[in-house]
């Protein structure tokens, strides 16, 4: 029976999401829009007067919608990357298309591979705000992220860039010493980082001070790079062996000092990479976070479990969980957990209001069931309140919301208890 339920769950978390691509949806715009990673380093320049800032934004293909041309797929999209200063105006736009071509369907509907573009911006050290937006040009959806960017550090005489992890096994024209990863990401089998990172260095610098920590700053390796023979503005890659003692996520640390506190005006970058192991998810980036979100679909016992499990047990826990409930054991992917925590990510961007996105009616109902088929938005009831009816036609169910308060945290007009959720057994 639990095998039977969670092939039920497979189906509809995979089923609907590779329908999606050609979903008929009136109205929530931004309900299936694509999804994208996006890493903004800044750099210093050889004067303190500038700074550079690069934009690397990361599409991958199970986000934008391939059309087959021929023998050949196709997909076409926008990315828009817009730039505002402390108050908020615009000061920068670049807008760049692009396309995507592939032989293989698995590859249009793969999240692993994609495409990563970058775009480049000369600012004055300062504090920014960022906008990227990717535009598919077929379904013309579009999604947006917005974050903060700080160039402040970059201004100062001694200064060290933002810190990113290369593949140098990857390489291309515009990346020869490696393709950026994003995000930064190990995977189980790798056993050295190689981290870029550029530098102004004050004058009589003679080292260069790295380390290896935890997420909660214990420290499991340090060492020091010999700069003093290079020039006051260098670029380099540090190469450095994984400890063993590396867990899920870690820190690699790049300081001018060797001691250096955060709170004071250290010279200082880190970089947090997260250390995939067989079968775990880009889309985990903390493990208590994760376990609370299996509520949707674990057992009430297995939520115990999990919950007072010991610190040395409870990544094992999490693990065994998702193993057993692997559709191709034999593969180092587990697509149902991929998709479970991708819609989570997912619902957290377009459904968040005063809580977290997952935890709303409308997160849950799209981690259980993905992208609806049609959405009837505005539809006023002689209360005068919003509302919004989801149709799922492969299982004949619509789900209904009401914004009771105006303020756009709708709840579901009927109350849904999921079949796979907590529950006793």
């Amino acid at each position: 029976m639990k095998r039977l339920l969670f092939y039920s769950i497979l189906i509809l978390l995979v089923a609907t999401d590779l329908s999606a691509q050609r979903s008929r949806k009136k109205g929530l715009k931004e309900l299936g829009a694509p999804y994208f990673s996006v890493s903004a380093p800044g750099y210093p320049t050889e004067t303190v007067d500038f700074a550079r800032l690069d934009v690397y934004v990361r599409v991958p293909y199970d986000a934008i919608q391939f059309i087959k041309k021929g023998d050949k797929f196709e997909a076409k999209y926008e990315v828009a990357i817009t730039l505002l200063d402390k108050d908020d105006d615009q000061i920068e736009r670049q807008i760049k298309e692009f396309e995507s071509i592939t032989s293989y369907f698995t590859s249009t509907v793969s999240p692993r591979e994609g495409d990563l573009s970058a775009q480049s911006f000369k600012l004055s050290p300062g504090k920014y705000t960022c906008i990227v937006e990717v535009t598919d040009k077929d379904t013309h959806k579009t999604g947006r992220r917005k974050m903060k960017v700080d160039l402040t550090r970059m201004g100062k005489e001694g200064a060290i860039s933002d810190l990113i992890l290369l593949n140098p096994n990857n390489k291309g024209e515009d990346y020869p010493m490696g393709l950026p990863v994003i995000p930064p990401r190990t995977f189980e089998n790798d056993s050295t980082v190689h981290i870029y990172y550029e530098a102004r260095l004050p004058k009589g610098t003679e080292s260069l001070f790295v380390r290896l920590l935890s997420v909660g700053d214990e420290v499991l390796e340090e060492d020091t790079i010999d700069v003093s023979d290079k020039a006051m503005f260098t670029k380099d890659i540090i190469e450095r062996e994984l400890a063993a003692t590396v867990s899920s996520r870690f820190k690699l640390e790049l300081s001018l000092e060797k001691e250096t506190d955060k709170d004071e005006d250290g010279v200082i970058s880190e970089l947090v990479i997260q250390n995939l192991w067989r079968g775990m998810t880009a889309f985990v980036n903390d493990l208590d976070d994760a376990i609370e979100q299996l509520r949707y679909i674990a057992y009430s016992d297995e939520m115990k479990k999990l919950n007072r499990s010991k610190e040395d047990k409870k990544e094992d826990n999490f693990r065994t969980f998702w193993a057993n409930r692997d559709p191709t054991p034999d593969t180092p992917k587990n697509e149902l957990m991929d998709e479970y925590y991708r819609r989570i990510q997912y619902s957290n961007e377009k459904f968040g209001t005063w809580q977290e996105g997952w935890k709303t009616a409308m997160g849950m109902i799209f981690i259980l069931f993905g992208p609806p088929d049609d959405i009837e938005v505005n539809m006023y009831g002689r209360d005068g309140r919003h509302y919004q009816r989801w149709t799922y036609f492969k299982i004949s169910r619509s789900f209904t919301f009401v914004d009771y308060n105006g303020f756009g945290e709708y709840e579901l007009m009927e109350p849904y208890v999921s079949p796979y959720g907590s529950r006793w057994r």
